[in-house]
């Protein structure tokens, strides 16, 4: 069946005789519940069922996911395409199942996981039961679990559906019993963190040489919680608990992940190729500051895709109450190569690090960013091997963190007290509009770092 229709406009004919295809297919081979059918317009994203006169209004009104070519939630089933999609499966595949799992086995993922990905490989080409075409094992943990997190479901309130699903399904389906069950089956397509521990008084974290000390080599208190208020108390290494610990996610293994899926490849270098250029400050590319680095450093600028980015800080209380004096501090990541209708977007703003409090790091938060600036020094002096899957070839990926967002100004300077001069200038422009030459490229990438007096550190 032809699918162009699904790039064409919306108010031309072919577009609306496309829509009526694809309802007639979706009921003759779809199952639909109480007389519902999964809606795959742009604003239900096949998570929710829809009327069938519903869906015609909305795929009119809102448009389809143009990347839906496969409609494996509309009863074609993931083994069979259409012989104009089969010789391009392996480059542009609209099924995200398969373009998942392609991005996994990217970057070394197969030989380091390679029984995880067999299970999750087996696991998208495994019937739900038998005789089953809509869904497969995986496609349906999937589409669960969306669900589960759109609308905030408990864990308890997860697992007691699986439950009612399983009983309400024939005998052989393979579906998980409960929410622990299907975590399992996902976990390969999670991206990987550290839990790092680190010194209840801030001084160090339990990283790299001080990866297998129980005290603290700056002010001699232990690594761990004391048992029952007592420190003396011997416990085993798998009852031990940290006094504290900070939450890193990798960053470099996120932005190979960006880079592979082709749509988000594409918005990456839209400010480059489509954004606007008429003297007006329309998008951060339009700025002193980003006019500024690509002078300096014209190999950097030359690279559309390397990546500009922004962090950003703030105190808050997990427990959502202001009788518990808690503060954790989370750390985020902002792509400022993306369009300004997404880089703000939840989607895209990475939470790269947590630290846990109860009380604000303060002075010290440069201990807890040494993860992160490790990864940021590396894509700014050597880079990294990326896959793009927009222009489906491999390039050397760059980045810097070119600008910062404050929560408050107070916190501004701890925040920077890490950062050293060094030779070569950045400009900046103070909140009056001054132009001036601050710190290097280095600073802007993250790459220089100084940490506390008294702090034990080979950075």
């Amino acid at each position: 069946m032809d699918r162009s229709w699904m790039n064409a406009s919306r108010i031309t004919e072919e577009y609306e005789n496309g829509v009526e295809e694809f309802l007639l297919f979706a009921q003759s081979k779809a199952q639909p519940m109480w007389g519902k059918f999964f809606c795959p317009c742009v604003k239900c994203g096949n998570g929710r069922r829809q009327t069938i006169d519903d869906i015609r209004t909305h795929l009119i009104c809102e448009g389809i996911i143009r990347s839906y070519t496969k409609w494996i939630w509309h009863g074609e089933s993931l083994d069979t395409a259409d012989m104009s999609q089969a010789d391009d499966v392996t480059t542009d595949s609209g099924n995200p199942i398969e373009e998942m799992i392609r991005d996994l086995g990217q970057e070394g993922f197969e030989e380091a996981h390679a029984a995880l990905y067999d299970n999750i490989e087996v696991d998208s080409k495994m019937p739900l039961y038998s005789g089953c075409i809509s869904f497969t094992k995986l496609s349906a943990v999937l589409a669960l679990v969306n669900l589960k997190a759109r609308f905030g479901w408990s864990d308890k309130s997860f697992s007691e559906l699986l439950m009612l699903l399983t009983n309400m399904l024939p005998a052989d389906n393979i579906l998980p019993k409960n929410h622990y069950q299907a975590k399992k089956i996902l976990c390969p397509v999670g991206m990987q963190y550290e839990k790092i521990h680190a010194c209840c008084n801030d001084c160090i974290l339990y990283r790299d040489d001080f990866a297998e000390l129980d005290y603290c080599p700056v002010c001699g208190v232990s690594r761990y919680r004391p048992t029952n208020g007592d420190s003396t108390v011997l416990v085993s290494d798998a009852d031990r608990r940290p006094a504290k610990v900070c939450w890193y996610l990798p960053i470099i293994p996120r932005f190979k992940r960006l880079f592979a899926n082709g749509e988000d490849a594409k918005n990456l270098i839209w400010h480059a190729n489509t954004r606007k250029s008429d003297g007006l400050m329309r998008h951060p590319a339009d700025s002193p500051q980003w006019k500024a680095i690509d002078r300096l450093y014209p190999e950097f600028g030359a690279e559309p895709r390397n990546l500009r980015l922004g962090l950003a800080t703030d105190g808050m209380n997990p427990f959502g109450t202001l009788t518990t004096n808690h503060s954790s501090w989370p750390v985020l990541l902002f792509i400022y190569n993306l369009p300004p209708w997404l880089c703000m977007k939840r989607k895209y703003v990475m939470l790269s690090m947590m630290i846990a409090g109860p009380r604000q790091p303060g002075n010290d938060i440069d201990v807890y960013l040494r993860p992160l600036i490790d990864d940021l020094r590396k894509l700014w002096d050597e880079g990294v091997d990326v896959w793009d899957a927009n222009l489906q070839h491999a390039f050397k990926l760059r980045a810097m963190d070119a600008l910062r967002v404050y929560s408050d100004l107070g916190f501004s300077r701890n925040l920077m007290d890490f950062m050293v001069t060094t030779k070569e200038p950045e400009f900046v422009r103070d909140v009056d509009g001054t132009e001036h030459s601050s710190n290097s490229a280095e600073q802007v990438s993250g790459s220089s770092s100084r940490f506390g007096s008294g702090r034990y550190s080979t950075f």
